[in-house]
C-alpha cells in the first residue's frame, strides 16, 4: 500500500482519474452536479482501496492529511504517515449527517460518523468552495 489515486465517477457513466491523459487532475476539477461514485486507488495495482458511492443529497468529502513524525536520537528522522478521508456529508431534516472513512497507508480503515477536533487526524475540514454545491 502507499500513496492513493483517486477516479471520479458520474451519473452519465463517464469518469474522471486524477492521472489520466498525461495530466493530473486535481480536486476542484471533479463535477459534483453528476457525481455518483469516487473510488480510491492503488496505483501499484491498480485496484480499489475504497468504493463510495454518493446518493442525492450527499456531498463528497475527500482530503488527504500528511502528519509529520519526528524521531530524535542516533536513529532519528523525519517520518511521514498519510491518511485519506473519504466519505459524505448532507443535511437530513436539518440535522449534519456524516459518514467518512479514513483509510491509511498500511491498509487499515477507520469508519467515523463524525470528524473530532481533539484528534488532530480525524479533525474536520474546511469546505471549498466547490463542494458548497
Amino acid at each position: 500500500m502507499g500513496v492513493f489515486t483517486w477516479k471520479a465517477v458520474y451519473s452519465d457513466g463517464t469518469c474522471l482519474s486524477q492521472f489520466a491523459d498525461g495530466k493530473k487532475h486535481i480536486y476542484p476539477d471533479i463535477d459534483r452536479s453528476k457525481l455518483v461514485k469516487f473510488v480510491l486507488i492503488d496505483p501499484a495495482n491498480d485496484k480499489p482501496v475504497l468504493v463510495l458511492n454518493l446518493h442525492r443529497g450527499q456531498k463528497l468529502i475527500y482530503r488527504m492529511r500528511v502528519a509529520l513524525h519526528y524521531a530524535f536520537g542516533p536513529r532519528g528522522g523525519i517520518g511521514a504517515e498519510r491518511v485519506y478521508l473519504v466519505g459524505w456529508q448532507e443535511n437530513r431534516n436539518g440535522t449534519n449527517v456524516q459518514c467518512i472513512f479514513f483509510v491509511f497507508e498500511d491498509g487499515h480503515v477507520e469508519v467515523r460518523d463524525r470528524f473530532n477536533e481533539h484528534e488532530p487526524m480525524f479533525s474536520s475540514v474546511k469546505f471549498r468552495p466547490e463542494e458548497k454545491v
